[in-house]
């Protein structure tokens, strides 16, 4: 439907009103010349109208317009700019109205741009072309928090597939737990006619309530063979679908089970050694037909699998590491990268290019040496980080063999024991004497996590905080942001410097306090063990026949379910889930040592604004 407000400008131009017929008006002390000369004037100034003729009247309307609305006084009608320009768009929309209603719409076609557009996001998502900048937008230092627990040793790993959790344990335990919606206000319940209030409603449940639960070895009802775990279980993940848990244990077994009743399927017996770390591909891999699957062992391999409902096969062998494969993460598909322990290694693993890239650790300038690089955590689709046992949290880039940058010390120091506690001799100054090259302990880092797309790194080792870390956006640098569940110290706005936040990290190393633990009780009891983390997102809601769409074109982020906080699962325990090197619980300020706990714990996390994410950027 045509109008003055749809059309071209070069259609609705104004015309100028034709003056070559209007009388010429002579000056005074004009001769003839001077006539001729104006005359040829005239012509040159038409000639060159003729050339830019459509230009020069574009020129006069905007000026003409802009000079009405500078002007600011009133037209003929008695109408401001300001009132103009209002009626201007209230017409538009009713033209819009009068051809949604004269040609009405495909509500399907809607839905499969709309499908369309978060498929292609999802893609973008999963290469790392969409880093999302969140970390300064969660409300860490509020989060709710709630302990969860079974009669069980020390939980070993974790892993989520919303709305499930599933913990494993070293007295061969396998559980599966649901998750509790996150808590929102209830509105008042009332009546509405006599104001009487109804009866209030039941308080939420925040505690994650066990659905299922095996333990050691079970009878298969088909086969008649008993499969299950005889040893300590050391590590579980789930697959991107749902369907499927791996565990691995210090048994050499990796088993493979059912995720909705945690019935065993298979069990692989390949790796000679215990299996310490499981991590599925986020997505399927074109090379196989099913869900790929990393597995590395104590064996110093890292073998790949490939699991699916029509059956599961092991595929290949992965060699190179000198060392135990402590951890290992999924990178994209058909790439993993894993890290061996006292070899201080990190290796990008390309099944399908055959080769592998080294990166090494273990740099002399820091005051603790590295001895071993236990942790790691992908920042696809070409960073990630890793965690030390001298406290030390790295950042690497594929492209560079040494880390782009290093936070020494990211949980602190623990205290140095009274002297009667470390040394038997009865006279205090050859206990001081023999005491005096005694130096402090670094909190080991025992866990990783990061949320793939965004600027968000998780922590944890034995001090009993969960600690949060901002990537740069130009992914050079880590930044502290505080504890999550309590503290005092965390950036206020995103403009506060780096700088500022690396001398706050530095002068708490130098006193012996890590950063936001002044005077807090710290809320993990025990040894971090494994740190799992999903964000939720909001319900999304489809459009109905019938049922006009908003005029206005929605943004690219709207498509997509709008993030609504992370939810962050820790596994605990009371001792480090590869040995007994650290049983003692924890131990703060010199205060008597607390006892630890078995069990897990859940975070809720939401944002301080209603915006998700500062910035979305697409690369």
């Amino acid at each position: 439907m045509s109008s003055f407000f749809t059309l071209p400008v070069s259609q609705r131009k104004r015309k100028r009103e034709d003056r070559s017929g209007a009388p010429a008006t002579k000056k005074r002390g004009v001769d003839g010349e001077g006539d001729v000369r104006n005359r040829s004037r005239r012509k040159t100034r038409e000639r060159d109208e003729s050339i830019s003729g459509s230009d020069l009247d574009e020129d006069a309307e905007s000026v003409a317009l802009r000079d009405s609305d500078e002007s600011g006084s009133e037209s003929d009608e008695g109408e401001t700019a300001a009132e103009r320009r209002l009626k201007l768009a209230e017409r538009y929309l009713d033209n819009v109205r009068e051809e949604v209603d004269d040609y009405g719409f495909d509500a399907a076609e809607i839905d499969r741009d709309l499908i369309a557009e978060r498929l292609k996001e999802d893609v973008d998502e999963f290469k790392g072309r969409v880093y999302r900048q969140i970390a300064f937008d969660l409300a860490f230092p509020s989060a709710s928090h709630a302990f969860f627990r079974a009669d069980t040793q020390s939980t070993t790993s974790i892993a989520i597939h919303a709305p499930y959790v599933y913990t494993v344990s070293k007295d061969r335990t396998l559980i599966k737990w649901e998750l509790a919606a996150p808590i929102t206000s209830s509105p008042s319940t009332t009546n509405g006619v006599d104001g009487s209030s109804k009866r209030p409603p039941r308080p939420q449940r925040k505690k994650p309530k066990q659905v299922r639960f095996t333990r050691g070895l079970q009878k298969v009802a088909e086969s008649g063979q008993e499969q299950g775990h005889s040893k300590n279980i050391l590590s579980v993940a789930v697959s991107p679908s749902g369907k499927f848990v791996a565990t691995g244990g210090e048994d050499n077994k990796l088993i493979i089970w059912d995720a909705t009743n945690l019935t065993p399927l298979q069990t692989f017996t390949q790796h000679r050694d215990s299996v310490s770390g499981l991590a599925f591909a986020r997505h399927i891999s074109t090379m196989s037909s099913g869900e790929q699957l990393f597995s590395g062992s104590f064996d110093r391999t890292i073998k790949t699998w490939s699991i699916s409902s029509a059956g599961h096969a092991y595929v290949e062998t992965l060699f190179g590491h000198q060392d135990n494969v402590t951890s290992l993460a999924a990178m994209t598909i058909d790439q993993c990268v894993s890290v061996g322990a006292r070899d201080r290694t990190a290796r990008l693993w390309k099944v399908v290019e055959e080769a592998q890239l080294i990166f090494r650790g273990g740099s002399s300038k820091n005051s603790y040496q590295e001895n071993n690089i236990d942790c790691v955590a992908p920042l696809p689709p070409t960073h990630f980080v890793t965690g030390s046992d001298n406290g030390s949290i790295s950042l690497w880039s594929i492209h560079k063999k040494k880390p782009l940058h290093t936070i020494p010390h990211a949980h602190g120091l623990d205290p140095l024991p009274p002297l009667d506690e470390h040394s038997p001799e009865a006279d205090r100054k050859t206990a001081e004497s023999n005491a005096r090259f005694l130096r402090r302990t670094p909190r080991w880092i025992t866990a990783l996590a990061t949320v793939p797309g965004t600027d968000l790194v998780l922590s944890g080792s034995w001090d009993g905080w969960i600690r949060a870390w901002k990537i740069s956006d130009d992914k050079r640098t880590i930044h502290p942001l505080g504890p999550v569940g309590g503290g005092t110290l965390s950036p206020s706005a995103p403009d506060t410097p780096s700088k500022q936040l690396e001398q706050s990290l530095a002068s708490a190393d130098r006193h012996g306090i890590t950063i936001a633990e002044e005077e807090t009780e710290p809320l993990v009891k025990g040894v971090v063990n494994g740190i799992a983390v999903f964000e939720r997102r909001a319900e999304t809601t489809n459009l109905k026949s019938g049922q006009v769409p908003p005029v206005s074109k929605p943004k690219p982020n709207s498509l997509r379910p709008e993030p609504r906080g992370l939810c962050i699962a820790v596994a605990i325990g009371k001792e480090h889930r590869l040995g007994r090197w650290k049983c003692c619980g924890n131990n703060y300020h010199n205060e008597p040592t607390a006892e630890g706990r078995n069990g897990a714990m859940v975070f809720e996390v939401s944002f301080s604004s209603d915006k998700a994410g500062r910035g979305e950027e697409t690369l």
